[in-house]
């Protein structure tokens, strides 16, 4: 696997399609189950708008059980010290001579955090285990920056997303000890996209297109957890109808050309005093960052405020110091990553 792919398929054994992500505390005595040498598991990253891993199993292997899942270990850090762990319990889904296990929402900063997966598998009631497979971002960035026949735009790809979780590590001021960038030879530095060459759009028109809109635009704001988030801070003080009948279309057009709309329905109060309440998008590739969003707000079908245009990379003009460099890092990323898909 050499590519960042995403994939669509059926689920396996389950009608469980979502990852579930919850804390596993229980003191309930369990038998130990038994331990099978051997299984390859295999690994790819989507590249969503956030930054999910792929582990992968071969059907032939896992249709010789009843059923299976994979348990993932998520290290949580205190001060760069692993106070303990969060479990994610990942369902497969079927993908041609492959089942998928897809960790959703690694954020940024967390590509250098090393993931401890382990199938979990039944067959005629006795219980099963996979040895332990540790796996991060970073480490699928590295694989492949050393690939002899990994190709040109995928290293440079690679070396930049390392760069952007450094980047977002600084930020955040997370495990600043262990940036995920620290192993990258001069080499791969070499492979980075000049940052100091970056610009940023100033999209950020508004359209009037109706008549005393009630609905009006109080400004925008990004998000860069697990995925990178554009939301829309709107000033409902004229607005008479119901919160629940609002929705939010925001069209643009993908990297395939091709126009979309994305529809958002839920309204989160941002400050009640005022009225204000936000509306978050985050459908974007990491290809697509650049690309002009067009949002519209309406009550059930009628237009009820004018057209917003926007891009992401507009949220970079005017921030100074680690934002910038973030920013900064993260439209160097968005550009390699729309050279490779584009290409």
């Amino acid at each position: 696997y050499d590519r960042f792919t995403t994939y669509e398929g059926k689920s396996a054994n389950s009608n469980y399609t979502n990852v579930q992500l919850y804390l596993k505390t229980t003191e309930d005595e369990v038998e130990e189950p038994t331990l099978v040498e051997g299984i390859k598991i295999s690994h790819t990253l989507n590249l969503a708008s956030d930054i999910s891993i792929n582990f992968a199993v071969a059907t032939s292997v896992l249709n010789a059980y009843d059923s299976y899942y994979l348990e993932c270990k998520l290290p949580v850090y205190e001060n760069s010290v692993i106070s303990g762990y969060n479990i994610v319990e990942v369902q497969p889904v079927l993908n041609g001579n492959y089942y998928y296990f897809t960790l959703m929402g690694v954020t940024a900063v967390m590509m250098n955090d090393m993931v401890e997966a382990t199938l979990h598998m039944t067959k005629g009631g006795e219980q099963f285990v996979s040895a332990v497979d540790s796996y991060s971002v970073g480490t699928y960035a590295y694989s492949q920056l050393n690939k002899s026949n990994a190709s040109a735009s995928l290293k440079a790809l690679c070396a930049d997303l390392l760069r952007y979780g450094a980047c977002a590590q600084i930020y955040k001021n997370y495990r600043t000890d262990a940036l995920v960038n620290a192993s990258m030879t001069p080499a791969m530095i070499a492979l980075l996209s000049d940052i100091e060459a970056v610009t940023f759009n100033n999209v950020k028109e508004e359209i009037v297109q109706i008549d005393n809109p009630t609905v009006l635009l109080r400004g925008r704001s990004l998000s860069l957890e697990s995925k990178v988030t554009l939301n829309y801070i709107l000033n409902l003080s004229n607005y008479k109808g119901k919160l629940e009948d609002l929705n939010v279309r925001v069209s643009y057009t993908d990297i395939q050309g091709k126009t979309k709309t994305v529809v958002l329905t839920d309204a989160v109060v941002y400050d009640a005093e005022q009225n204000f309440y936000s509306f978050s998008f985050d459908s974007l590739l990491a290809a697509e960052l650049r690309t002009v969003l067009t949002a519209v707000v309406y009550e059930g079908d009628t237009q009820v405020s004018n057209a917003f245009t926007y891009t992401i990379d507009t949220y970079g003009n005017g921030k100074k110091g680690t934002l910038l460099d973030l920013c900064k890092a993260l439209m160097a990323y968005s550009d390699t990553a729309l050279a490779y898909f584009a290409g």
